[in-house]
């Protein structure tokens, strides 16, 4: 029997459905989500709880015309159900398939491809001023999450929107719920709205008052410092009529009628307004509602009678070698502290919290203050080691440079899923941490290999007496060590590198991860008759002088490897070296991400894609060689210079 949701080819066709038709609709969204999410993983809990107050903006507003802007964006899957991509929901984060998040090249109802917390409001303001000036009437709603509106940037937008004049509706989601539990005062601000009267409720009791009072009718009208102090203790979100915005709610974000009535309600307000909708993140599966912090985004799972079996996979992760690392460096080293910013899974910090909670500090969707926080940690005397994605540390890009390395601080900054992270894709890939901070003078650049060399670097960076960064990506861990367990240290030449193999041919000069994949592509090659080394550099700041002095004088082959941007990363610091010191640039090779963006797939497929698996990485060897082995140039340009003052001690 064909169901309501395949019959869906747009938000027009919501128009004509009756109330318990919708309801309908609603179930089969949320199993349809749950069944592609627990085959191909994804973010679950968050999507269940939005679907009736998506069918409803799509019910009100003609979003052909209209503005929806997404704050994060991983909610917009029943958005996605009824704009036109159910067919092809099942290949949802896969390989050429449905991105995780909105995505602009898919549907003209997605405007923004967008991953990171706190932008919608200020995009939809933008587009709301855009609109004004260009005489159109198109509605504008942005679409916020309570967590995320803690962002910087979010309030910041807020503070634009109440200028506004013209509508433009905020719609805040409120479950309860970050990624874990909320973090902040603003958190408990909300959690005050929730239990208060509704906006609608309290402003009838408060006439009533006045009503009832001697002078009220007067003071009804004449507003003033009176009115607003009544007001503010009767009526809730009065911090957001402050900024100049109506605020509404708290509504239910499940009673799809009162939804109806209510955005129907506000389609025609001319001003900027907030509506609180209450919603429960997990909402129809008990087993999500239980546990949202589990299902906020799954690997795939299997739903067996009441019992949910989420796939763990196989080996042990750079992340969860890291939550080991740091609860023991805290057990060890009294001023050592964890700090997070909302990702307390994700990172691994999470296993800190149990062990020494006074010594963990999760400060939200707020990568800039958790990174300033942390230099105000430093400098009164404590070594705090700030787990963050890649993808998010680039947010703090200015309070590194201004209250991090411009005060030569030593904060340790623990970059998880650097380089490519599989089926989240382009919003969430880490190619750009080098990038910025190899700029920042006193950066310490380290990137481990395997376990020890995690456990070892993160010693070695307590030692420092400057900022420093060690990053990782979302994979397993070497199941052994890779090499020689060379100690961490940076001296007169530079920070130390090890080799892992040793070859004539060529030399695969390898940053962290990717020696794995380096090690075996000369295994490859070996089988072909071809010696290539392996070095893990460890450094990408400092360089090791020394190991590249003797690569350079060689003559052979040198190819750069790295899961990050091949422009300004790690490749680039080696030719940078080689013109300081007058090495021929002309044998480097570098093998990275690409200039374009990588969409989802899994790690490994996106690896094959770009080179950077084994077998991708013995084809660009084979070519380096090749070039090297063809007839010379002559003139001026064949002429292969040398270090004129050898570096060795």
């Amino acid at each position: 029997m064909t169901g309501i949701l395949e019959t869906i080819q747009g938000p027009e066709d919501l128009k004509g459905l009756s109330i318990e038709q919708l309801g309908n609709l609603a179930a089969e969204i949320r199993e349809t989500i749950v069944k592609t999410v627990g085959a191909n993983g994804g973010h679950l809990a968050p999507n269940l709880g939005t679907v009736e107050i998506i069918l409803a903006l799509h019910i009100v507003f003609n979003m052909k015309t209209d503005r929806l802007l997404w704050d994060v964006g991983h909610q917009c899957y029943p958005h996605k159900l009824i704009t036109g991509r159910f067919k092809n929901f099942a290949s949802l984060r896969k390989a050429g398939g449905i991105s995780g998040f909105p995505e602009p090249n898919e549907s003209p109802y997605d405007l923004f491809s967008v991953g990171h917390a706190g932008t919608a409001i200020s995009t939809a303001v933008g587009m709301a001023r855009a609109d004004q000036l260009l005489g159109r009437d198109s509605r504008v709603v942005a679409f916020v999450g309570d967590a995320s509106v803690v962002n910087g940037v979010a309030f910041e937008g807020l503070n634009n929107a109440g200028t506004l004049g013209r509508q433009m509706l905020i719609i805040l989601n409120d479950n309860s719920m970050s990624i874990s539990e909320p973090q902040g005062a603003f958190a408990n601000y909300l959690e005050h709205l929730r239990i208060a009267a509704t906006y609608d409720e309290a402003k009838r009791r408060l006439q009533e008052i006045l009503d009832r009072i001697p002078w009220g009718q007067k003071i009804s009208e004449i507003g003033g410092h009176i009115k607003h102090q009544l007001k503010s203790a009767f009526i809730p979100g009065h911090i957001f009529e402050d900024l100049g915005l109506k605020y509404f709610g708290p509504v239910d974000g499940h009673d799809l009628p009162g939804l109806l009535e209510k955005l129907n309600e506000l389609h025609g307000l001319n001003a900027p307004a907030v509506l609180h909708v209450k919603t429960i993140k997990g909402k129809g599966y008990e087993w999500a509602c239980e546990d949202p912090t589990t299902f906020h985004s799954p690997k795939p799972f299997q739903v067996e009678g009441c019992r949910v079996v989420i796939n763990q996979g196989t080996g042990r992760t750079f992340t969860s070698a890291f939550a080991d690392a740091i609860t023991r460096l805290v057990r060890e080293n009294p001023k050592v502290v964890g700090i997070t910013a909302a990702m307390p899974d994700g990172t691994g910090m999470i296993k800190l919290k149990p062990q020494a909670p006074e010594k963990y500090f999760d400060t939200g969707i707020c990568e800039s203050h958790a990174t300033a926080m942390a230099a105000g940690m430093t400098k009164a005397g404590l070594r705090p080691i700030v787990a963050i994605y890649s993808t998010f540390l680039q947010r703090a890009f200015d309070q590194i440079f201004q209250e991090v390395c411009l005060q030569g601080l030593p904060v340790i900054f623990a970059v998880d899923r650097a380089g490519l992270v599989g089926d989240d894709g382009a919003v969430h890939h880490g190619f750009c941490d080098l990038s910025f901070l190899k700029s920042q003078p006193g950066m310490v650049l380290m990137a481990p290999s395997d376990e020890r060399e995690l456990n070892n670097s993160l010693d070695f960076a307590l030692t420092l007496q400057s900022p420093c960064e060690i990053r990782y990506p979302r994979d397993n861990c070497p199941a052994e060590p890779l090499g020689p367990g060379v100690p961490w240290q940076i001296g007169r030449h530079g920070g130390t590198s090890r080799e892992l193999r040793a070859g004539s041919d060529a030399t695969l000069l390898a940053y962290g991860s990717m020696s794995a994949q380096a090690l075996a592509a000369a295994n490859l090659l070996s089988n072909e008759g071809l010696e290539v080394g392996v070095v893990d550099a460890r450094f990408c700041k400092p360089l090791d002088a020394l190991m590249l002095e003797r690569l350079f004088n060689s003559g052979k082959p040198i190819i750069t490897v790295e899961d990050h941007a091949i422009i300004n990363g790690f490749g680039t610091a080696v030719i940078e070296h080689a013109q300081l010191h007058g090495f021929d640039a002309r044998i480097i090779t570098r093998a990275g991400i690409p200039d374009r963006f990588i969409r989802q797939a899994s790690r490994s497929e996106q690896l094959r894609e770009i080179g950077l698996d084994p077998a991708g990485l013995a084809s660009t060897v084979r070519d380096a060689i090749s070039r090297a082995a063809a007839p010379a140039i002559t003139g001026p340009a064949a002429v292969r210079r040398r270090a004129t003052t050898p570096l060795r001690d």
